[in-house]
């Protein structure tokens, strides 16, 4: 599976310019007294609460009520979004926010299965839109694509070493895609079935193969969703 690069391309280019971290944003919020919205892009799971209201949830505390955001389907998946947020609060759903534009974020599969294909290299990409949040491991990565149609596909790999179960292997399956040229996206993983955390942050440890062949590896910080 993989978003095709060009339909993703334009609109991960005008993230990256409007991107900013979530700490500058609440800042600037608890500062705002003239009402007027504070406007950035977001990575965000859709969910809905008990009484049917669908909110985001940004990270592992913060949540935001989107009032003209209605695409149920996408209940329980990640997207990635252009809004803005104002300086109001909506009953217990978070920061009121209007949606300007959003996209689906393929969806990559979370294994125990080390015989899941993938030796392709990928490079990822450390910026606001790669981290761990709410339970799901979110990566914006470069790779080689070819021929539009042939689908990638992606693996993390959980219980590769018995002393570490936050230890994880990344594995890239281009199905023999050409090599046209060098394309970003975006692929998220549901890691919540990870030993729970409780109220503690964990260490996670992502392990891959760079576009160069060389053994990368990073650490992120970790916390259970709930």
């Amino acid at each position: 599976m993989n978003r095709p690069v060009n339909i993703l391309s334009i609109f991960l280019s005008v993230l990256l310019a409007a991107g900013c971290s979530k700490d500058m944003v609440w800042n600037e919020l608890a500062g705002n007294n003239d009402g007027q919205p504070l406007s950035y892009a977001a990575i965000v799971s859709v969910k809905k609460s008990p009484t049917d209201t669908l909110y985001f949830q940004v990270d592992d505390t913060t949540r935001l009520f989107p009032r003209n955001f209605t695409d149920e389907k996408l209940v329980g998946e990640r997207i990635v979004c252009d809004i803005s947020v104002y300086n109001k609060v909506m009953g217990s759903y978070g920061y009121v926010t209007d949606v300007h534009y959003y996209d689906s974020i393929d969806k990559g599969e979370f294994t125990a299965d080390v015989s899941a294909p993938g030796d392709d290299g990928l490079d990822i990409v450390f910026d606001w839109m790669t981290g761990a949040e709410d339970g799901y491991l979110t990566l914006h990565y470069s790779t080689w694509w070819g021929d539009e149609g042939i689908q990638h596909r992606f693996s993390l790999i959980a219980g590769t070493n018995p002393e570490d179960p936050y230890e994880l292997i990344l594995r890239h399956d281009a199905a023999g895609d050409g090599h046209k040229e060098k394309g970003e996206s975006l692929v998220y993983f549901d890691i919540n079935t990870l030993p729970d955390t409780g109220e503690e942050y964990k260490i996670l440890t992502l392990k891959w193969t760079d576009s160069a062949g060389k053994t990368e590896s990073h650490k992120f910080e970790f916390k259970s969703r709930k």
